[in-house]
């Protein structure tokens, strides 16, 4: 049986005014009241029409998907493993997905206010990007910022610490020449990781490491032979690699299977994210694991109560990452 918006204020005890009132976010109700409501709302699991507020309020009933433009993207599992996440938390309210990849159909769909809000992965270096969606009014929750001063809601994954129990779990094989492959240290996600890699370097009394990091692109990562390889050969006593995401620690196991060095034997590899395929390739990926599809949903979630009127409970959320043991890895003499 369908709820109805006067099934809800019969129950509350209100006109049906005062519930449209607290659906549509206007003034004019008491916040003893309001909370009832609400209650009643979640009680009787009654979701408003959507297209009827609309016509009210010039509502989409989109949320918008902003994903960094690149061929890659789709083809990189956390993205989609994140955005799967979204869609599960969409499925559960009357929002509509609307993604978006080219930067003009991007400024076309905002600008036009053809969504009700926006889920932002983080545009990496652009931080412009946050004060051009700041100025246009629109709720927004961002995917992996680390900007301290964001005007928006984040949800990330703690980056710092994921590559630091990364390079500890090395070191406990025996492994004491741990090198880092890290994206362009343009991005604070780069950033982030070598600030991990390097304290605990500095914890176990490694060295600095700073000539141990080699610098890539997500975008190709699979067409970087020669400086992975002028990288390894530079570095013969090098026994481990930690990298900044299982796309990278994948493009480094095919590169380092070309040039005759056996994973683990040869050569120890840690990932961070653990994607789903982490646990299926041969030898299965060690990891620093982080729970993808919750950041999604977790996302999700903050923006809808944004839409909502709902108060934010955290404007930095912080999601733990646990490092998994598999087939990549292996103990070494030093």
């Amino acid at each position: 049986m369908t709820v109805s918006i006067k099934d809800v204020a019969r129950q509350a005890g209100v006109s049906i005014a005062s519930v449209s009132r607290v659906i549509s976010g206007k003034p004019g109700v008491g916040s003893a009241t309001e909370a009832r409501i609400r209650k009643i709302m979640e009680d009787l699991n009654y979701r408003p029409n959507l297209g009827a507020r609309g016509l009210v309020k010039q509502q989409t009933g989109n949320i918008a998907i902003i994903v960094p433009r690149g061929s890659f993207t789709l083809n990189n599992p956390f993205f989609s493993t994140v955005i799967d996440g979204i869609a599960k938390g969409i499925d559960q309210s009357d929002y509509n997905i609307v993604m978006s990849f080219s930067s003009a159909q991007q400024k076309k769909l905002l600008e036009n206010k053809s969504v009700d809000g926006i889920i932002l992965f983080s545009p990496r270096s652009e931080e412009f990007r946050l004060e051009w969606l700041e100025n246009l009014g629109l709720p927004t929750v961002v995917i992996g910022s680390y900007i301290d001063d964001s005007p928006f809601p984040c949800v990330r994954p703690s980056d710092t610490d994921g590559i630091d129990q990364a390079v500890h779990a090395l070191y406990e094989r025996g492994h004491r020449h741990i090198g880092l492959v890290n994206e362009p240290m343009s991005s604070m996600h780069s950033v982030k990781c070598w600030e991990g890699y390097h304290q605990a370097l500095q914890r176990l009394h490694l060295g600095p490491g700073s000539n141990d990091m080699l610098e890539l692109n997500e975008f190709d990562v699979n067409a970087s032979d020669r400086s992975v390889a002028a990288f390894f050969r530079s570095r013969p006593t090098m026994t481990g690699i930690v990298c900044a995401s299982d796309y990278l620690a994948i493009g480094i196991m095919r590169i380092a299977a070309t040039m005759g060095l056996s994973i683990p034997e040869d050569l120890s590899v840690i990932g961070a994210d653990d994607v789903p395929i982490a646990s299926l390739l041969t030898p299965a990926l060690s990891s620093v694991q982080v729970d993808l599809p919750g950041i999604g949903q977790e996302a999700t979630r903050m923006l809808i109560d944004l839409l909502t009127g709902k108060h934010v409970d955290s404007k930095n959320l912080v999601f733990p990452m646990t490092y998994i043991d598999r087939e990549t890895t292996r103990n070494t003499e030093h």
